[in-house]
């Protein structure tokens, strides 16, 4: 399957704009029976053209980041979505993970997560904290934003040692990893490779029944 070069150009932006209050609004209702049977629920930037697989080089794949400005208006969205899950997440009487992952370079990795159960440990350890210090990426004019508190840490994905078919895959793999793990698997030792992308912030309110 031939796919679009990441260069084109991506036209109709001030509709996409307008079109994304109601995406918003779609996403506002909690999934409540689905977070009480799974222990979780997210809200994932599925949002055409943007999350469509683009060529990026003759070797590489990848999704295209929105201008901007549509960042920032996705952005705002995300944060409108935070507080209608958030209201809906108190009215349980329970503990709670409720955080916006934005993603950056990547931004279309970014997503809106809730969390309750023994979900809510997982999700409080899978990502790495990033030591240095950097400047938020996004700044939007939101009358929430202050009260969010973001954290710095670790974007990327995990490589499989088994799936790797040559010993030239492994040399590389291994030499671009940003840290190499290792799990017992049906009684033997697993080693897999975790390929930083970039950074992933994560934030939340400050609020009681907040985790």
């Amino acid at each position: 399957m031939k796919l679009t070069s990441i260069h084109k150009k991506i036209r109709g932006m001030r509709k996409k704009a307008r079109k994304l209050e109601t995406w918003a609004d779609y996403h506002k209702q909690l999934h409540v029976d689905s977070l009480l049977q799974y222990n979780k629920e997210y809200v994932k930037l599925w949002i055409s053209p943007f999350y469509n697989l683009y060529q990026i080089n003759p070797n590489l794949i990848g999704r295209k980041n929105p201008p901007y400005k549509f960042r920032r208006q996705i952005f705002y969205q995300l944060i409108e979505i935070y507080v209608a899950w958030q209201e809906q997440l108190e009215q349980l009487n329970q503990p709670y993970y409720l955080k916006i992952w934005l993603g950056d370079p990547e931004f279309m990795d970014s997503q809106i997560v809730a969390a309750i159960n023994d979900e809510i440990d997982y999700y409080n350890h899978i990502f790495m904290d990033h030591e240095e210090h950097k400047e938020f990426p996004l700044k939007i004019h939101h009358p929430l934003m202050d009260r969010f508190v973001w954290k710095r840490c670790v974007n990327g994905y995990d490589v499989w040692e088994s799936d790797l078919e040559t010993a030239q895959e492994v040399n590389e793999i291994q030499n671009k990893a940003f840290k190499i793990f290792e799990t017992e698997v049906d009684g033997r030792i697993e080693r897999s490779y975790f390929m930083k992308t970039g950074d992933m912030w994560v934030g939340s309110m400050r609020r009681s029944g907040n985790t």
